[in-house]
């Protein structure tokens, strides 16, 4: 399965989507939270990354909580902050999803 990295509407343009995966639970984390989701966007350009950082601080997030990781550059999600981004437009998938579209692909 060949997935596109961008969705389209309905007049053929390409639109940068904003996707959050389930909640699992990170026994690592907070005392008073141990469940969590990572929000991304499935365009790495510098225009998708900003269009993710918009959407975090839309629903509360800092900027400063922005994960750069290599390979998945994203933010961490808890169980309210999830229902905030599905309810500005964050389209929810599997964990498997959101690591297929939301990755940068190594370069050799």
């Amino acid at each position: 399965m060949n997935l596109e990295l961008t969705e389209v509407d309905s007049h053929g343009a390409d639109f940068i989507v904003i996707l959050v995966d389930e909640l699992k639970d990170y026994p690592g984390g907070p005392h008073w939270n141990s469940l969590w989701c990572h929000m991304a966007s499935d365009d790495l350009s510098e225009e998708g990354l900003e269009e993710l950082h918009e959407m975090a601080v839309s629903i509360g997030l800092k900027r400063a909580w922005f994960q750069n990781h290599p390979r998945h550059p994203h933010y961490d999600l808890s169980p309210w902050g999830r229902e905030l981004a599905i309810s500005a437009g964050a389209v929810p998938v599997s964990s498997r999803e959101l690591v297929k579209r939301c990755s940068r692909r190594e370069s050799k």
